[in-house]
């Protein structure tokens, strides 16, 4: 399935230079278009794969964040929590060129509560001992 877009992709480019040494016009022009138009679908397709992968990375480090304010809210917790927020708020810089190391931010506001309360299971319960 992989196989053909490649071979598109690769054999495009190369069909439509040598096509540039025919006399005839028509296969240029269609050899031309289908090879930018492969590009514009192969930079789509990266695109979106990134995309997806950015959507997939902030998701759960935001899932995480909202979880533990919300544990911590309902912990009668508001001093902290407010106190770890602008400590988060203040090494937090967003940038286009990368992440901003935004989950270890997130992790570490997490850990910084887990130093503080009781030991809990995965699922939020506290743990039997």
């Amino acid at each position: 399935m992989l196989e053909s877009p490649l071979v598109a992709v690769v054999l495009l480019p190369i069909l439509w230079f040598v096509s540039e040494f025919q006399d005839k016009r028509w296969p240029r022009i269609l050899l031309g278009i289908g090879a930018i138009g492969m590009s514009y679908l192969v930079a789509s397709a990266v695109g979106g794969v990134q995309s997806l992968g950015d959507n997939a990375y902030f998701g759960n480090a935001s899932q995480q964040l909202v979880d533990t304010t919300v544990t911590q809210l309902e912990a009668d917790n508001a001093e902290q929590v407010l106190k770890e927020l602008k400590t988060l708020q203040d090494k937090y810089h967003p940038t286009y060129e990368n992440r901003a190391d935004y989950e270890e931010l997130v992790e570490e506001y997490s850990q910084s509560f887990a130093e503080d309360s009781p030991a809990e299971t995965t699922d939020g319960e506290p743990a039997e001992e």
